[in-house]
């Protein structure tokens, strides 16, 4: 007897799949420009893994690696930009007698 898929769980997305949903944002262009000049260049690189191994003269993996660093120092720089925001925003708040 075969084991069957539950179908109330989505298929899991391929790693490929995963990273081509990460976006871009145009405000973050700042945040990019705080990153070391390596992950610049792979987070504003576009195409497949291939196309970009081929481009740096790297294995696809090294590819892989490279964006999985990068687009994770971008999220932090994100977050931190979030925060800094929300804690401004409370802080007009507060002065306005607001809660």
């Amino acid at each position: 007897m075969e084991a069957q898929r539950d179908s109330t769980f989505p298929k899991r997305a391929s790693r490929e799949q995963k990273y081509l949903r990460f976006r871009l944002l145009p405000e973050d262009e700042a945040l990019i420009a705080e990153l070391p000049p390596e992950q610049q260049a792979i987070l504003r690189s576009e195409g497949s893994y291939v196309k970009r191994a081929e481009e740096f003269g790297v294995a696809i993996g090294t590819i892989r690696s490279r964006l999985h660093r990068a687009r994770e120092a971008l999220s932090r720089l994100r977050a931190e930009r979030d925060a800094d925001q929300a804690e401004a925003a409370a802080s007009q708040r507060a002065d306005k007698g607001l809660h």
